[in-house]
């Protein structure tokens, strides 16, 4: 396109213009939406200390926060189902731990996590996969059946 302007002739390159504009506008919702995401710091860990499975997490940021919930599968396949809700919030720069005292019902196995991150989106973000193997013994699971019977 040619246009006059100031006593001279330029051109502009149309086609580059009409790139740019939606780039911009790209770059600047990733930036606004990045700014308000709450970060995770790394990634959560699990281990089993043979009666219970324990999972930690830290935060870097936690602006908009409503609340963390942990989700299960027994196994590798199958849908994840909701074993905890945490709304106690810490604040900026947390570590978090959630004790998962139900597993100490069955034999052991493969069992998978995920923590998440409830801010008001819909669906809410998510943690990659962890996955924990879990042995507990007999004596463990009928010792906590029985405390189980009495609470």
């Amino acid at each position: 396109m040619l246009v006059f302007h100031a006593g001279r002739f330029y051109i502009i390159n149309v086609m580059r213009s009409t790139f740019l504009l939606p780039l911009l506008i790209l770059i600047v919702a990733l930036v606004v939406t990045t700014a308000f995401a709450v970060v995770i710091k790394d990634r959560p860990t699990a281990f089993s200390n043979g009666s219970d499975i324990v999972l930690r997490w830290a935060t870097v940021d936690e602006s908009g926060l409503q609340r963390f919930e942990i989700v299960r599968r027994s196994g590798t396949a199958g849908d994840f189902v909701l074993v905890a809700s945490m709304e106690q919030l810490k604040g900026n720069n947390s570590a978090y731990e959630y004790i998962d005292k139900s597993v100490f019902k069955v034999n052991g196995g493969i069992y998978q996590y995920k923590i998440r991150v409830v801010t008001g989106q819909n669906p809410a973000p998510e943690t990659e996969i962890i996955t924990v193997s879990h042995l507990s013994s007999a004596a463990k699971r009928t010792w906590g059946s029985i405390k189980a019977m009495f609470r």
